[in-house]
């Protein structure tokens, strides 16, 4: 019988491959280099959660004090359009199976002109 277990992994995209940082916060979060160059390089840009840990729902929405968690990664696209007026959200699968990795990424929308 095999072991079953959640390992060091990217808490923005779910890779199990390295090397790591660490992002301070409310929590200490691991983050992977492909990951933390777009947090870094844009200050209005934000990194959907994402928790191997859950059962069902592992994709976080991460503007503050919203909470919402999703099945697909996808499915934040939808909910940021209509509960977050100035952002949009972008589904991004960066590798496909078996080691696939994917990660969504949130963008401040830029104003509209009148």
């Amino acid at each position: 019988m095999g072991v079953c277990g959640v390992g060091p992994h990217c808490s923005f995209c779910g890779t199990f491959t390295g090397p790591f940082s660490e992002l301070q916060g409310l929590f200490t979060v691991l983050i992977c280099i492909p990951c933390l160059e777009v947090h870094l390089a844009q200050p209005d840009t934000l990194l959907g959660l994402h928790d191997r840990g859950q059962p069902w729902e592992k994709w976080g929405c991460p503007i503050d004090g919203c909470g919402r968690w999703v099945i697909g990664p996808w499915e934040l696209e939808g909910h940021t359009a209509a509960e977050h007026p100035g952002w949009t959200a972008t589904y991004e699968l960066l590798r496909l199976y078996p080691n696939q990795r994917q990660r969504v990424v949130y963008r401040r929308s830029a104003p509209l002109a009148d």
